[in-house]
């Protein structure tokens, strides 16, 4: 693997010392229009624009707030199609038919290319006239888009989805955990995953049912989001300093060296692996739920709303268990990072994530749709879209910086309670992927897009008893303000772009996908060790035949040449 271009360390070490993260529509709450489509947007027609959302759970006709917010905007309403853990087939199907949705997010740069190569989606460039904010936000993103395509007429038919300027410097990481039990128990350190198995059958024996009389499991997983693999492994490597680079890759990425060593992930050392064996310890000791392989994500999200697991990779359903009461009651989750690893940080993305968001042909009103996404891609839309309503949960003040309003710390106290369109604030925020990561900064206001970046205004309240606790033992305000005080915590990734899959590599992860979430998950479930290594090494045998190593090979090839786009798109 040839060393990493010295430039592009050096902006993703200085970019350490602009911004940060959270996630699109969390629990944080974000009204305007944008000055080149607002006014006669609003008292446009409403027009129904249909979603497929390849990354996206929810289906149906949106509602609440956010939807609330795009009508006003754009004068549309958005209607997710159904996708969830049958994304591909759907895709697949759609594309037979020959027509697509209005509007498609792609969860990779090949089925954009498959969308293409079929001409069924319209170039950007055609509408530019209505799109002045994508262009003017998005325009490296776009470029890349037009590049990468086979073939290209030199148009964009694609942008990038979670657009990344500046890097995390507050906010927090997962993986998360019940705190209150963790410091029952004596908070004793956490180094690595066989610590945290250890952590969480004490923390389980200690509240085995929840106030229901439901039982409780330390951990619980979910399998619709699988694609190549146990998508739960590719958030667990984060907290171990490992890049599992996107949902079809066989591949993951090692810094140990202090150079990107890329590697199968079911080589011996993979944090792939690791994560699978982890799962497996804790089915054997009773705190994985045993509807791990059967369950869809919101059925997790519930139970954590419930009380009903005490572990997760990432915030999901975290803040809906951890009310403000609970907290200042000292209960609820907070994150802990193992000690004896580094933490993930994703690299600035200024091409976009892998995912992205393309017009299709057959849309009903190309032009609404386009209206749409400019605003989507505007910042004001995106302060809108992550945050909720201007005026409302959020204004600008005096010195042109955006500020959190006391509604939005009542709606803190109270989730609970009708915001709008009959609906919670959380079931009405935006469903579908950010345009931007969160801690991008507006270049008019100098302030990132998503409210954990704001100063505090006076009438914030204090923090909760929990949050003030975990505070004093980490001598910090958050998780990525104390691992981004020292480097020795932190591995920033050194690409920011993902590689584009040859014919070839698209049908090897298919069918090298296949075999290992079967595999996987059969393993997690076996019932002692000898069936587990049987299982591993059926799984090995099997992936080999097919050609993982061969996958890897091409893969490999592919990330150098995103290492040079990395530099190249940097000078952007």
């Amino acid at each position: 693997m040839k060393k990493r271009n010295k430039r592009i360390a050096a902006m993703l070490l200085s970019g350490l010392m602009t911004l940060s993260l959270t996630a699109c529509g969390q629990n944080a709450p974000a009204q305007s229009t944008d000055a080149g489509t607002g006014e006669s947007a609003a008292a446009a027609e409403n027009v129904e624009l249909d979603v497929l959302s390849m990354p996206t759970n929810t289906s149906g006709l949106a509602e609440g707030w956010w939807a609330e917010e795009v009508a006003d905007a754009v004068g549309v309403s958005i209607n997710m199609i159904p996708c969830g853990d049958q994304a591909e087939q759907k895709l697949q199907a759609l594309m037979a038919s020959g027509e697509l949705p209005d509007i498609v997010v792609f969860k990779d740069y090949k089925q954009m290319q498959n969308a293409v190569d079929g001409d069924m989606l319209l170039a950007y460039d055609d509408y530019k006239e209505l799109l002045p904010d994508l262009y003017a936000n998005a325009g490296t993103s776009l470029q890349y888009c037009a590049d990468i395509m086979k073939d290209s007429d030199g148009k964009s038919y694609g942008v990038g989805m979670k657009i990344k300027t500046d890097l995390e410097t507050k906010g927090t990481f997962g993986p998360f955990i019940r705190y209150d039990l963790y410091k029952e128990i004596g908070a004793p350190e956490i180094k690595n995953l066989d610590d945290f198995l250890t952590v969480l059958k004490q923390m389980q024996d200690l509240t085995p049912q929840n106030e229901d009389g439901q039982n409780v499991y330390a951990i619980s997983l979910f399998k619709d989001w699988d694609r190549s693999y146990m998508t739960m492994g590719m958030f667990a490597t984060k907290m171990m300093g490992i890049t599992m680079p996107d949902e079809g890759s066989l591949a993951e990425i090692h810094y140990d060296s202090g150079e990107p060593v890329l590697t199968s992930i079911l080589s011996e050392d993979s944090g792939y692996m690791q994560f699978v064996r982890f799962a497996y310890e804790a089915n054997q000791m009773g705190i994985l739920d045993p509807d791990s392989a059967t369950q869809r994500f919101e059925d997790v999200v519930q139970k954590v709303t419930d009380g009903r697991v005490l572990f997760m990779l990432d915030s999901w359903g975290t803040s809906d268990f951890s009310t403000m009461e609970k907290q200042n009651n000292g209960v609820g989750f907070m994150p802990v990072q193992p000690t004896g690893y580094k933490r993930l940080v994703n690299a600035l993305q200024p091409m976009g994530s892998s995912w992205v968001m393309s017009v299709s042909k057959s849309a009903r009103n190309p032009e609404k749709a386009m209206e749409f996404i400019n605003w989507y891609y505007s910042y004001e839309g995106a302060r809108i879209s992550q945050n909720g309503p201007r005026d409302v949960i959020w204004k600008m003040d005096e010195s042109n910086k955006p500020v959190l309003t006391e509604k939005y710390y009542e709606i803190n106290n109270n989730p609970e309670a009708e915001f709008s369109g009959g609906k919670t604030f959380v079931q009405g925020r935006c469903q579908i992927p950010q345009a931007f990561w969160l801690s991008s900064v507006d270049p008019a206001c100098g302030a990132a897009v998503s409210s954990p970046y704001w100063e505090k205004p006076s009438y914030a309240p204090e923090d909760t008893a929990l949050v003030k606790e975990w505070q004093a033992d980490y001598g910090a305000e958050d998780m990525i303000s104390y691992l981004m005080a020292d480097e020795s915590r932190i591995q920033i990734e050194p690409v920011s772009s993902y590689p584009t899959y040859t014919d070839e590599m698209e049908q090897l992860s298919g069918r090298l996908g296949d075999i290992v979430k079967t595999g996987s998950w059969k393993m997690v479930f076996a019932k002692d060790d000898a069936e587990y290594e049987q299982l591993k090494n059926q799984m090995i045998a099997d992936a080999q035949e097919v050609g993982i190593d061969r996958f890897v090979e091409l893969y490999g090839a592919e990330y150098e040449k995103c290492l040079a786009d990395a530099e190249k798109y940097a000078q952007k």
